[in-house]
């Protein structure tokens, strides 16, 4: 139904509603792919990435990088699993196609309009035109000083949490998650947030 008016909307635009495992897109062909991406322990049947057993939020994450151009970005919301499952095998392949321009942890309550909470980050990919000759860190999970299991880039820059960090209860699982005060401004702190992304690409991609 959403796609159908965004086809009303936006007759101008090229609008497919299918699923990505059956588009067909020329590779290196977009600037710009933004997209809340489906996440869940199951995988898309794709003869070309069958072989890496992605579940579908990393099938997402794989295949459009293949689509954008080198220098192009991708930016996507996705579980906080991507960066911080203890498994590396998913973010190793995606620092040898893409360098981390940066990610925003959201907290919990972000998406409780839709029905949601869960804890989730924006990553910010920037495709690479050569493959890295070593692993950045933010392969890797380490801990906080209380001894929480996080991605390295947010135990670098914890200014891009935007919440307080709590382990997790029998409503949300194991792990932890990011919780929010009541009243606080998430559209100023993401804006601001994001403020600081872009400085960082003007600064080292002269963009």
């Amino acid at each position: 139904i959403t796609g159908r008016i965004a086809k009303q909307l936006y007759p101008q635009a090229h609008i497919t509603v299918d699923g990505f495992e059956r588009v067909n897109f020329a590779d290196n062909r977009f600037d710009l792919a933004v997209g809340n991406v489906p996440f869940g322990n199951y995988q898309i049947a794709d003869a070309r990435y069958d072989k890496q057993h992605f579940f579908i939020h990393d099938y997402f994450f794989g295949k459009t990088l293949d689509k954008v151009r080198p220098g192009g970005i991708v930016a996507f919301i996705t579980s906080k699993g991507t960066l911080d499952k203890p498994n590396t095998a998913v973010r190793e392949y995606l620092a040898e196609r893409a360098d981390l321009l940066g990610a925003v942890r959201l907290p919990n309550n972000a998406f409780k309009s839709a029905g949601t909470e869960v804890t989730s980050d924006i990553i910010f990919l920037q495709k690479r035109a050569a493959p890295s000759e070593q692993m950045p860190d933010w392969v890797d999970v380490s801990q906080t000083a209380d001894g929480v299991p996080v991605n390295k880039y947010f135990e670098q820059h914890p200014d891009m949490v935007l919440g307080t960090v709590v382990e997790g209860n029998k409503l949300y699982g194991s792990g932890t998650m990011v919780v929010a005060e009541d009243g606080f401004d998430l559209k100023s702190a993401l804006h601001e947030a994001v403020g600081k992304l872009s400085a960082e690409i003007s600064h080292e991609h002269g963009r």
